[in-house]
């Protein structure tokens, strides 16, 4: 197993699993040293975090980063620890912004969409697309996303288009999710409040098709370390209410 990852039954069993593999530090758009959030982990009591910085060919930290991967494990202990890499889709056709032999260099490959490639070489303007259009954009581009073999993790599902545009199309993001699960995609359940309009669609399709999910803050400082777990008992507790 590439990282702390676990089929969404477990969601179901009383108890979330103690695990944030999500996050950013210092080195990227975060705040706070990765021994911070160690030390923050230990506080929480989790088993296992994964760090996920934000990579692509330009990022000059990133060989040291991976190289630290025994030393942040000791220093972590009984905590698991992972360094993996959040990587963008920078090509129409799904191809990543990391190329090798970086992406061979972290645990895990968490695929995302941050921005829309329109082909040319640069990126659509949120600001100048209409929802429908955006929609069909952020669609094609997330099963590009998921047939790129290098991807482990398909990040925050819809998430970029929920920042902008809020809710997605369900059944669109039902297809995504499955579509993924059945290439051998993990599919993170991220519960930074931007995704609020996905969130429940996508631990809804997880749940029923109990496939292999990642569970994330996106925590880009200490504080934040943790908010997964207490997002999940909530949401999970909600589907078990009679009134549901």
């Amino acid at each position: 197993m590439k990282g702390p990852f676990f089929r969404a039954h477990e969601l179901a069993t009383g108890r979330i699993p103690q695990i944030d593999a999500h996050m950013h530090t210092a080195l990227t758009d975060g705040k706070g040293s990765l021994e911070d959030y160690i030390l923050r982990a230990k506080e929480l009591a989790l088993t296992a975090i994964a760090f996920t910085e934000h990579a692509d060919d330009t990022s000059s930290w990133f060989e040291g980063y991976a190289q630290n991967k025994e030393r942040l494990r000791k220093l972590a202990f009984p905590i698991q620890v992972y360094l993996a890499a959040e990587v963008k889709v920078a090509h129409t056709d799904g191809r990543l912004a990391l190329s090798e032999p970086r992406l061979s260099m972290a645990d895990f490959i968490v695929g995302v969409l941050h921005r829309y490639p329109n082909g040319d070489g640069g990126y659509f303007s949120f600001k100048e697309l209409q929802r429908a259009a955006a929609l069909e954009i952020d669609y094609r581009l997330s099963l590009a996303l998921v047939a790129n073999p290098v991807v482990d993790v398909f990040g925050h599902p819809a998430g970029v288009f929920s920042t902008f545009f809020g809710e997605y199309d369900r059944d669109k993001l039902r297809h995504l999710i499955t579509v993924a699960a059945s290439r051998g995609k993990v599919i993170e359940l991220n519960s930074h409040p931007r995704y609020r309009h996905v969130f429940p669609v996508i631990l809804e399709r997880c749940l029923e098709l109990d496939c292999l999910v990642s569970i994330g803050s996106d925590a880009h400082s200490p504080d934040k370390l943790g908010h997964v777990v207490t997002a999940l008992t909530s949401a999970m507790n909600h589907r078990a209410s009679p009134s549901n």
